[in-house]
């Protein structure tokens, strides 16, 4: 019998997210906290007997703030190990974060970029740069790998996150102490104001995420976070020398995540100009800030040779399809744009505090009579950071690549997280501000409810995705007896998580990019005949290493999708081409370079003849097709082909052979297809001695 069909979830269910009982173990303890605090807070007496508790550790002694900082502190970082080995199950999970793990391992060698060996498709993936003939770059601002480098160094990058985790906690403290003052708030309550934010801090799951995870916005979020608190007591103590520790702030926010600097900065420079003596407060900002622009600066001319380029932007643009791009509709694209703006808004709303309605709390300090003028500038901080965000997918700005967006949703407005508890713990300062400890227990609470009920289900969902752990565990390979020889990857994820650039097969473990054709062959044949074996990760239990061995013989196939040296290449469907069914295209009157790899063992080819043959994609299309094989980038073409697509089906044929000298001072060619009059397709390249 058939079973029915599933209705269809509902639009405004599916924008709310999941909603339900505990999933995980974690979201049930959560859930018992939360009942706890709740009855706490209504109880008589409650608040008394909570702080009477937490007086067991001192923290709830206003008068001991190093203590509550430090216990607070650890619990953040505790939380961030727990959630890195429960959700993430020990290591990092997001394709981001595993390319800024391979930046951090060559930044520990002092590397902004590095030479990958032949051939290059072995050691090239999605998110790193790739430059001709054989250079790799860093592709993202270097303020969190040299953290991460630092981590290594000492051998334990891992626990880079739970440092930031804790750092942020203090940063939050002071930030919602500063806040407090500018909102003219006693001592005392400006104490308890601080708490709140910084206990909202440590409750915010994805904070625990973003300093579990190998990425930079909590890095970011502490760097907003000291640069709004120095401004903030810069402008209290009127002393203009605050403004050089907020400008310096903002510079390793900018050299964190280059966009989250944006706001915060316009708003300290907007501060400094306002002051007493505003020509040597935004002085000092910019002086401040130099630092970590002049690193930003360094590092993209290190990578790309152009300190206003970053590596992504110039190795991409260096050899760029040229043609026609269409485009959508007006009315399309603003509705897509609106679409991911709701979604986003509703996803940033339970990054706050776990529970959307208390990131809303800020609200009641607009709607009172007496408003208060001191929340206007971090209100400030937060529109700016959401105007920015938005002009960034307004332009398609490259704010993750596809495939990373379900983890990057909490990267949305992350680096505004500390501003948002401050403003929170205010607007509970001067909704309630008789009973401040109670409103505070009923927030906790609800955040510890908002994740047992709410958002566990999607970091469970991160937890489960893929195979379930991470794409790389070095004890895999330690149990198993290998430690040194090539190890092969089937996706980007696991060879950016096990690669070393200074490691070697005959010395360490090299990591390398299956790519399922005589690539593989050839880097085993370079490297002569390391032992090789497979990395294979599994959902059904530990990832196994079988051993590698390539067929031999005298014929090579190379196949285009492999040797296309940018990301944004247009890849087809080919059926019909035989052992592959992909092609590399190219639009009408476009161009793009694909790289040839020269075959030869383990030392440098001697010069040979070589008959080369193209398989072309024909899909019908009318296009005229010309392929021109240089062995330098820009020179006269050594070889040259043309066809003419048919106009009636597609299918795939191989161009007439030709004989082709390489080797000797010819070590590395490249193929250039362009297309007239219609788009077509290179789909491999035989290669057989002559």
């Amino acid at each position: 019998m058939i079973p029915p069909p599933v209705p269809p979830v509902p639009a405004w269910m599916s924008w709310a997210g999941a909603w339900g009982r505990p999933p995980d173990r974690p979201a049930q303890v959560a859930l018992g906290i939360a009942a706890l605090l709740l009855v706490a807070a209504v109880a008589p007496n409650g608040p008394h007997r909570v702080a009477s508790f937490l007086e067991a550790w001192g923290v709830a002694d206003v008068t001991r703030r190093r203590r509550f900082i430090f216990v607070t502190g650890f619990v953040a970082a505790f939380l961030s190990l727990g959630y890195m080995a429960f959700y993430l199950r020990g290591g990092p999970r997001a394709p981001e974060a595993a390319a800024y793990w391979l930046e951090g391992r060559a930044l520990s060698h002092g590397w902004f970029a590095w030479v990958a060996p032949d051939p290059t498709a072995d050691f090239r993936t999605l998110l790193i740069p790739f430059g001709p003939p054989s250079r790799l770059a860093a592709p993202f601002a270097p303020a969190f790998p040299l953290l991460l480098s630092l981590g290594f160094l000492l051998g334990a990058p891992m626990i880079v996150g739970p440092l930031v985790a804790a750092a942020l906690v203090a940063g939050t403290w002071l930030l919602g102490r500063e806040l407090a003052a500018a909102a003219g708030e006693p001592p005392d309550r400006a104490e308890a104001l601080a708490r709140t934010a910084a206990g909202l801090s440590v409750l915010s799951a994805a904070m625990r995420f973003q300093t579990g995870e190998a990425l930079p916005h909590g890095a970011a979020a502490l760097a907003v976070a000291v640069a709004l608190s120095c401004a903030l007591r810069a402008r209290r103590t009127c002393d203009a020398r605050w403004y050089a520790a907020a400008g310096g702030a903002v510079g390793a926010a900018c050299a964190a995540a280059p966009w989250s600097s944006v706001a915060i900065g316009a708003v300290v420079l907007g501060m400094a100009g306002l002051s007493t003596r505003p020509a040597r407060a935004a002085s000092y900002a910019v002086l401040g800030s130099l630092p970590g622009v002049l690193f930003l600066l360094a590092a993209h001319r290190a990578a790309s040779g152009h300190a206003f380029a970053a590596a992504r932007m110039a190795m991409h643009g260096a050899m760029a399809m040229t043609g026609p791009v269409s485009a959508h509709p007006a009315r399309a694209a603003l509705a897509a744009f609106a679409r991911q703006s709701l979604r986003g808004a509703r996803l940033h709303l339970a990054d706050v505090a776990n529970f959307e309605p208390l990131a809303l709390a800020p609200l009641a300090l607009a709607l009172r009579k007496a408003r208060t003028r001191a929340a206007l500038v971090p209100a400030i901080v937060v529109l700016g950071a959401a105007a920015v965000h938005a002009a960034q997918v307004l332009s398609h700005a490259p704010l993750a690549v596809e495939g990373v967006a379900r983890w990057a949703r909490s990267g949305i407005l992350a680096e505004v997280l500390p501003v948002e508890h401050a403003l929170i713990a205010l607007a509970l300062a001067r909704t309630f501000p008789i009973d401040v400890g109670r409103s505070a227990l009923v927030v906790f609470g609800l955040a510890f409810a908002g994740f047992a009920l709410h958002v566990s289900y999607d970091h469970e969902q991160l937890a489960t995705s893929g195979v379930g752990r991470p794409r790389f565990e070095p004890d895999v390979p330690r149990d198993a007896g290998v430690t040194h020889g090539l190890l092969f990857f089937e996706d980007d994820d696991g060879y950016e998580l096990a690669a070393d650039p200074n490691a070697s097969a005959s010395h360490g473990i090299e990591a390398a990019r299956m790519r399922g054709d005589d690539h593989d062959r050839l880097l085993y044949d370079i490297l002569g005949h390391p032992p090789a074996h497979r990395y294979l990760a599994s959902r059904t239990g530990l990832p196994t290493l079988p051993p590698f061995a390539p067929p031999g013989g005298e014929t090579w196939r190379f196949e285009a999708e492999v040797d296309a040296l940018l990301p944004t290449t247009s890849i087809v469907d080919a059926p019909g081409c035989g052992t592959d069914v992909h092609a590399v295209s190219v639009d009408p009157e476009g161009t793009t370079t694909l790289e040839l790899p020269v075959p030869r063992g383990a030392t440098p080819a001697a010069r040979r003849t070589w008959l080369i043959s193209p398989r072309v994609f024909d899909r019908g299309a009318g296009g005229n097709g010309s392929l021109d094989l240089v062995t330098s980038l820009g020179g006269a073409p050594v070889a040259h082909w043309a066809w003419t697509e048919s106009a009636k089906s597609s299918r795939c044929f191989d161009l007439t052979a030709q004989p082709v000298e390489l080797g000797g001072e010819r070590d590395h060619a490249w193929w250039v297809l362009t297309a007239h009059g219609g788009p077509v397709a290179l789909d491999r390249t035989v290669l057989r001695p002559r």
